[in-house]
Formats: C-alpha cells, structure tokens, sequence
C-alpha cells in the first residue's frame, strides 16, 4: 500500500451544514420517500409493499438532480480512506451552533467510505479514525448510493449515528429485523389449506389467493433500533429481498443467485405441506485483530452469512422448528452465503446491510475496550448525549403481506414463513488475535497524522 492509494477525511476542516430546523423540510419529504426507498414501500399504517414505477422514478430524478458529486481527489479509489470521528463531531457541532443547512455530500456519504476495516486510535491528537475501502459514489437505478466503480455501496452518516447510539445505549440489546406469521394466521392456512385439498382444488390461481388471505399479513419486529430509522429499512429490505431470490417471486429474480423453489423439488420443505422453510441472515465476521495495546483494531471476515432452519406447522400453537431440517434448504443459504459479494454488487442492499454490521462492530469495538477514554475523545454529538441532529425518521415497519410460489409437486405451494436479521456485533470481538499487521498499518499513518487536512 503506498502513499497515493491513501486518503484522509477529517471533517473539521468543512462545516457540517445540518440543523435542527432542517428537520422540519426533512419530515415534509418523507411522504414522498416514504414509498421508494430500499426498494420497498410503508404506507402509514406501517404496511410493506414494493415500491411503485412511478414514484421510483420521481425519486430517482430528485436524487440525481440533488447528488453533488465527490471532488477529483476524493473520487479516485483508494485502499484506506480514513475518517476522523474528532472531524465529525466538530463539524456536527458547528452545524448545530451556526445553523448552515444541509449536510454536504461528502459527510453524508462518508467520503465514499464503503466498508470499515480498522479502527485506529492515536491519544496524542485524541482522536480515533475508522479506515476502508472508498472512492467517489453516484446514485444507481434502484436508489442505492454506490461506487463509481465497484458498484459497492457506500456508508452512510444517518446508518452511522444509529448504530453508534444503539450500541452506546444505556443498556444496549441486541439488533435485529424479523418477519413472522401470527399464531391465528399459520392456523388459518392450515385449515383453509385442509379444506382445498378436500375438494380437490390444485389450481394455482385459486390456491394463491385462498391461502394468502387465509394466512393474512405477517409481523414485522424490529429491536434494538428505532423502527423508524432508515437502518431499520436495510434489515427489513435485505430480508425480502432475499426471500424474493428464494422463492422466485415474479419479477423478483437474481442474476447471482438461483431461486431455492426449482432447485429443490424434492426438498422436505416442498414435499411436506406442513413444513417450511426459514432464511435468516446474520454476522459472518471472524475473530478481530488488534495490536495487542488496544490502538490498533482490525475488523476480518465477509460480514454476512445466510442461515437456515426448518419450521413445522402446529395449528393453533404456531410454528416450531422442526426435527427433520431440509438439507436443500441450507445448500441454498450456503450458497448464497458463498456469492455474497457478488449478490452485493447486483444487488446493493446486501452490501448495505453488510456496512450496518460493520458499522455495529466498529462501535462494538469502541465502547468494549474504551477507546474513548484512551483517546481522551468525546462525542456528545455523534452519541446524542447533547442537543444534536437526528437521523431522518420513516414510518415503522409493521406488516408484510404474504407471498406464495408455485411448482410441479405433490405439495405445489410454498409459502414464506419467517426469517430476518439478527447483527450479533459482540460475537466477533471474542478472542481477539495479536497481529504484526494491524500494528504496522497504525504506524504507516501515524507518521501522516500531525499533517493532515481534508484529504492528504
């Protein structure tokens, strides 16, 4: 790694133009991204649909209109794009106090960060920098702000205030997304399902819409984080879309990844119509590397893995995992697991939820060993532990509708149980190991630290 591939983002140089007032203008655009962002819609009784053409297309043309994109030096891609956290909190400081106006692009996005690989602590300029992979960003056609040239997703400063917040909490819980059929609804279509089979019905245009009403729509949790914020949307729109792929909903499909439905249609959770399958998707990180003195943290691993279980219909007691697991089922999550990268450049919500959990990790990382207070840094803005900017708010999340596929089998229906997200950010931070690397990656950027501006 030389000096050029190296680029620094200490954001006290800029002002950070948010503001309290601003939240006001903010709130009076959520009606209207409200219905397009992550590729999925809330309407305000908190029910999840796909979001529609047309306002896809609106929101599309007000995000490229609105986009300012990164200056030359900041668009070049870059190894190890470092951000100061003493940057950011001074500039959202200067924000609050001098009421500027909108975030600029570059703070916003992070400076193109696209995902957090160390976390480098230096007392003497008490500050502590989050370092990774970035280049410049536009806006693609599914509303993802990505790189220009990886196609990877980039961090987000809203995404970054959640998890730092969540994870700083008082008394921190665990951060997941889950989407469940209700007790009265598995029951429904278990009895609806016994009185079409009866009568002998086996055609899919009357079956679909039988059981779908029956089954009614499924619960969505969100816990750890306010279900309004726009990282809750991540986990949520990365589980559908990742149960869309599975069960090759119309419309819906991947050029990664195969549908689960055709591949196995002699899986237990096809051939059993009391069985389903359930998909989860959750850290994939391996143990962190440190220096061994706490300054130096490295974070290792692809980050997300898909998971899998089988669950069997009990009636009016609900769902229960069951004992025989469907092999099928788990080949397809390994698979998917194996093509994460991939899937992430096709299908950039995977890669963003992949940052959300960097992002956790990180915090994870700096509340664990103190790093504050061996920086002898405060962050009351970045931590909300003073009057400060706020994550735009959305409408919660509350219901799915249930979705059904169809195939040539003795069963012919599957229909989507549960699933979601589950970000265990303590996990990685276990056993840490001692590498000689992570040392030398702090000590290359030491000797840059007391000459650095914006970008060096």
């Amino acid at each position: 790694m030389t000096s050029r591939h190296i680029t620094f983002c200490r954001a006290c140089t800029f002002a950070l133009v948010a503001l309290w007032t601003n939240q006001v203008a903010l709130a009076q655009q959520n009606q209207f991204r409200n219905s397009t962002v992550g590729g999925i819609s809330i309407d305000t009784n908190g029910v999840v649909a796909n979001a529609d053409p047309v306002s896809h297309a609106l929101m599309l043309r007000e995000m490229r209109a609105n986009i300012n994109p990164a200056s030359p030096k900041m668009a070049e891609s870059t190894e190890l794009r470092m951000i100061s956290l003493r940057g950011l909190e001074a500039a959202i400081a200067d924000a609050v106090q001098n009421n500027h106006g909108d975030l600029p692009d570059e703070i916003k996005y992070l400076a193109g960060l696209q995902r957090i690989q160390y976390i480098l602590v230096y007392p003497k300029i008490n500050d502590i920098i989050i370092a990774g992979p970035g280049e410049g960003w536009k806006i693609d056609d599914n509303l993802h702000v990505i790189g220009v040239t990886t196609g990877m997703p980039v961090l987000q400063l809203d995404n970054l205030l959640t998890a730092l917040r969540a994870i700083n909490a008082p008394q921190p819980q665990n951060i997941s997304c889950s989407i469940d059929p209700t007790r009265q609804g598995v029951a429904n279509y278990a009895a609806k399902l016994q009185q079409l089979s009866r009568a002998g019905v086996r055609n899919p245009r009357i079956l679909a819409p039988q059981l779908k009403q029956a089954m009614g729509n499924q619960v969505v949790s969100i816990n750890g984080v306010p279900g309004s914020s726009h990282f809750a949307r991540v986990m949520l729109a990365a589980d559908i879309r990742m149960k869309q792929i599975a069960m090759e909903i119309t419309g819906h499909g991947s050029k990664v990844m195969p549908g689960f439905i055709s591949g196995a249609r002699n899986s237990v959770t096809i051939t059993n119509p009391n069985f389903n399958p359930r998909w989860w998707l959750a850290c994939n990180y391996k143990s962190v590397a440190t220096d061994g003195q706490g300054l130096a943290w490295e974070i290792r691993g692809q980050g997300v893995k898909a998971m899998s279980e089988t669950e069997v219909n009990q009636g009016n007691n609900g769902p229960a995992k069951a004992q025989q697991q469907d092999p099928a089922a788990q080949r397809w999550a390994d698979m998917m697991t194996d093509r994460y990268d991939n899937l992430s450049k096709a299908d950039p919500v995977f890669g963003e939820l992949r940052n959300i959990m960097d992002m956790c990790v990180a915090a994870a990382i700096i509340r664990s060993n103190s790093l504050l207070d061996l920086a002898n840094l405060e962050l009351p803005h970045l931590l909300a532990t003073t009057e400060t900017i706020s994550p735009l708010s959305w409408f919660t999340p509350k219901h799915v509708s249930t979705e059904t596929s169809f195939i040539k089998s003795s069963r012919g229906l599957v229909i989507t149980a549960s699933g979601g997200v589950d970000i265990d950010y303590l996990a990685p931070l276990k056993d840490p190991e001692v590498t000689a690397e992570v040392k030398r990656v702090w000590d290359k950027l030491h000797a840059q630290t007391a000459s650095m501006s914006w970008w060096n």
